[in-house]
Parts: C-alpha cells; sequence; structure tokens
C-alpha cells in the first residue's frame, strides 16, 4: 500500500537478514505458526546468534535492501525521512543479506547446499574477517564468489584485472582459480583495507599471483594501455569500485581485454533500486547511485561490442562478453 507517496513494504524479503518463525513453546521451529505465538528470528550476520522479535513489530515498515526500521545504517549519514514519517534506510549495510532473492529460506537452502561446503577455508577464514567490519557490506558474498570462480575455470583465464579491492575477498577467489602462473591485477585507490586480508591470501598460497596497485583505477588502467602489448593480454575482469567511472572502466578495459573474454560488474541492480518508481523513498545517495547504475546499465544494453547478460545474483552482476 501507499501513504503520501511512500511505499509501505511487509516484513523484509531475503535482502534483509536471515529470519525464522518458531513457536514459543518448545522453541520448535515451525513454517507457520499462530501470530499470536510467534517469533521472527533475526540471525545477526550468521555469527552471533538468533535474536526474537514479535511478528507486529515488522508491520507498517517502510523498507529497502538494507536494516529494517530501528537499526542503524553502517553510512553513518543523517537519517532520511519518508513522507509519512518513517525513516528510510541506505539499500547497503551491515544488517543486510546480500540477495535480491524473495525468500530467505531459499537463499539459506542455496548457500547450506552449494556454497558453504564446497567453501575454500581461506575464503570462509577471510569472509568472515570481512564480516566483522564496519563497511564488510562492500564485501563479496559467497554465492557470488562461488560463481566467479567457476566462470574463471570456464573460461580458462589465466590474466586478469580486478577494479575495487576491498580486503581482497574476490581477489582471493580469482587467484584460486586461475593457473599457478596467472596473475591478477588488483586495483584499489588504497590497501588499507586489503592489508587486513593479505595475511590470509598469503596462508592460502597464492599471493605470488596478486599485482596489487594503489592509487585510483582510471590513470593505473591508462597506465596498463600504454603499453601496447597489454591490450587484449586480458582474459577477465571484475569491477566493484565507484559506480560513478564504471562507464570509463567499462571503456578501457575493452581494450584490455582479448576478444572472446569477459568484464563483469557489480552491484548493477542496486538492491532492485534501478526498477522502483521515482517517488519511492530511498536515501539521497541511494537516488543517485540508482540513477548512475540505470544510465550503466543503458550503455552496456546498448553496446553492440559485448553481449552481455545480467543476472539477480547478489546485488546483481553483469557479465560482458567481448565479441569484436
Amino acid at each position: 500500500m501507499s501513504m503520501a507517496g511512500a511505499t509501505t513494504w511487509p516484513a523484509p524479503p531475503a535482502v534483509r537478514r536471515w529470519t525464522r518463525m518458531r513457536a514459543d513453546a518448545g522453541g520448535v521451529r515451525s513454517g507457520g505458526p499462530p501470530a499470536a505465538r510467534a517469533r521472527r528470528l533475526l540471525f545477526d550476520g550468521r555469527r552471533s546468534g538468533w535474536v526474537a522479535e514479535s511478528p507486529a513489530a515488522w508491520r507498517g515498515r517502510v523498507l529497502v535492501h538494507g536494516a529494517h526500521k530501528g537499526v542503524s545504517s553502517a553510512r553513518g549519514t543523517a537519517p532520511a525521512m519518508a513522507a509519512n514519517g518513517d525513516e528510510v534506510k541506505s539499500i547497503h549495510s551491515n544488517e543486510s543479506s546480500k540477495t535480491l532473492l524473495k525468500s530467505e529460506e531459499l537463499y539459506e537452502y542455496m548457500l547450506n547446499t552449494m556454497v558453504y561446503p564446497r567453501e575454500h577455508e581461506r575464503l570462509r577464514e577471510l569472509r568472515l574477517i570481512s564480516e566483522q567490519h564496519s563497511r564488510g557490506f562492500m564485501s563479496s558474498p559467497p554465492d557470488e564468489a562461488q560463481l566467479l570462480s567457476m566462470l574463471l575455470k570456464l573460461t580458462g583465464a589465466r590474466n586478469t584485472i580486478e577494479v575495487g579491492v576491498f580486503t581482497g575477498c574476490s581477489v582471493l577467489v580469482t587467484a584460486l582459480a586461475i593457473p599457478d602462473d596467472g596473475r591478477v591485477v588488483a586495483i584499489d585507490v588504497s590497501r588499507e583495507y586489503f592489508d587486513l586480508g593479505l595475511p590470509v591470501i598469503e596462508k592460502a598460497g597464492v599471493a605470488h599471483k596478486v599485482d596489487f596497485r594503489e592509487g585510483p583505477a582510471l590513470p593505473i588502467l591508462d597506465e596498463l594501455l600504454s603499453d601496447e602489448g597489454n591490450e587484449g593480454k586480458f582474459d577477465f575482469a571484475f569491477v566493484d569500485a565507484d559506480k560513478e567511472n564504471y562507464g570509463g572502466y567499462h571503456e578501457q578495459l575493452l581494450r584490455l581485454v582479448r576478444v572472446g573474454g569477459v568484464l563483469a560488474y557489480d552491484n548493477t541492480l542496486w538492491g532492485g533500486s534501478v526498477a522502483l518508481p521515482e517517488d519511492a523513498p530511498l536515501k539521497e545517495s541511494d537516488r543517485e547511485m540508482r540513477a548512475v547504475l540505470r544510465a550503466f546499465n543503458a550503455k552496456i544494453a546498448a553496446d553492440r561490442r559485448v553481449e552481455a547478460v545480467q543476472l539477480p545474483v547478489a546485488d546483481g552482476i553483469t557479465l560482458c562478453r567481448r565479441v569484436v
């Protein structure tokens, strides 16, 4: 329903924290206990345990992909208010599961069945370290990491580029997937966060594959292009950095990645906000990001130099295969 131009959603779907329903008596899980006896259990980041909250507490909240009302955003900005007076939360925070699935149960099933049992022990270690960070929501979620690993192996990638590193979860995924003589050029404006993950990458025995370059990505990519030998040299590129520069990165990477190679762009659905109406309650920063990504998505859709597919994995990942 709508009130004064703000959309009111019911209980948060899979883009929030994990949920369960159980009967109070005996703590037995149930798919649909009587409302008066039910508790919705929130699993805090899959680390700290379950927190009970009554179903009535969820009703009438203005919600966006991110924390539910009453949980502070990790971004630390002043609260944005919807037209009906409810606080609008940031799309991304440490309080949200980074998935667009509508069912928390389905997301848990996928993670527990296909992802966690096959997760490399060093990837798990770095994932847990990253989740503890105040900006842990910036890290690639494990289901997306598994997809990247599969793509790298299917394409036989050897030389790769990563724009935006954070603690290095996706760098570690790449280094584990490519051959021993492979290389990932990892670019980030600061190595502060990367240094948190570097000991784990070293422990995994793949640090020799990582060529970390500190600084803004656009000039670093230009530097790579200044060497003609780098044009078409790379097999795969993964971009999870400042979205405003995605268009510029795309132009540079199309020259660096070979014909038949893959370019992958993260967060291109931005919590599903790209499809929301113009009057949807969003923080101004999320509204601006929504506009940036809608423009980038339109650019890729019209680019005949690539074959593209957009997948609703994690926060939306766009894969481009260079064809010319």
